[in-house]
């Protein structure tokens, strides 16, 4: 699971979610899941939100994805800087 603490370039984290080869599942506070890939409204609420303290949890069905997701996430610190 990956936690992301901030998500500057909520598109281009929207893009990563549509490359990548497995599913791409959204953990929400109600311990429910969503499928960033098939659903339509959790793709909404990324748009929208912004993650605070407790940050964005993700999980990947694929570990093949794990770089993509990885490169996405230290791009974002990187223009933080």
């Amino acid at each position: 699971m990956f936690k992301i603490m901030m998500l500057p370039d909520a598109e281009n984290f929207l893009n990563v979610v549509e490359s990548s080869r497995g599913r791409v599942l959204l953990h929400l506070p109600d311990d429910t899941l969503c499928d960033l890939k098939r659903d339509n409204t959790a793709r909404q609420m990324i748009r929208a939100m912004r993650p605070r303290r407790e940050g964005l949890c993700i999980s990947l069905s694929d570990a093949r994805d794990v770089p993509a997701f990885l490169d996405y996430m230290i791009g974002s610190a990187r223009q933080r800087r």
